[in-house]
């Protein structure tokens, strides 16, 4: 029945209004006393009105703040500076922190997890060395669990690579090469 000619889009197959109840279906008919809906009336009304122009008007002033945020904040170049700053700043302790750490623990990014880091960078973004190492002494101290083993020369231990302490003197001639090579 869509290809019929006659059917409109805004009428259904069976010629009712899309989207409407047919009025057959139980629902009330148009113009009945369940249909109507109350209306504010007199200073009710008014007052709607009213509200509704505050609503409005607060809406496009909100609209004009955003717009005005907006424009500000890019424009603001001590604001710009000061944030990145204190981007750089954290970076620096975290390098810092790091480079600190890598000697005392086993893993540094655990300083990097449980210090405050925030402490140990100055007003000015300076970094304090000596605030850096008490605060890893004192992780050490509360988790000693985290610091580096010492005393151990390596896993592996010696693997006979390398230079030894008393080389031979380099042969003269390829001769003398070839005679150590099968000599006993």
């Amino acid at each position: 029945m869509a290809d019929d000619p006659q059917s409109t889009p805004a009428t259904g197959p069976e010629g009712d209004r899309q989207g409407e109840p047919a009025t057959g279906s139980g629902a009330p008919a148009p113009g009945t006393e369940s249909d109507k809906t109350t209306e504010p009336t007199g200073d009710q009304a008014e007052a709607v009105k009213a509200a509704e122009l505050r609503a409005a008007q607060a809406e496009a002033e909100a609209a004009r703040l955003r717009r005005s945020n907006a424009a500000q904040k890019g424009t603001d170049l001590d604001a710009l500076r000061a944030e990145v700053r204190e981007e750089f700043t954290a970076q620096l302790v975290r390098a810092e922190v790091r480079a600190a750490a890598a000697g005392k623990l086993r893993d540094a990014s655990d300083a990097l997890a449980l210090l405050d880091l925030s402490a140990l960078a100055g007003p000015g973004g300076e970094i304090d060395g000596k605030a850096v190492s008490a605060a890893l002494d004192e992780l050490i101290k509360a988790k000693p669990y985290l610091a580096a083993e010492s005393g151990q020369a390596g896993a592996w231990g010696d693997v006979g690579a390398g230079p030894r302490d008393t080389a031979e003197p380099e042969p003269s001639t390829p001769y003398e090469r070839l005679r150590r090579a099968y000599s006993d």
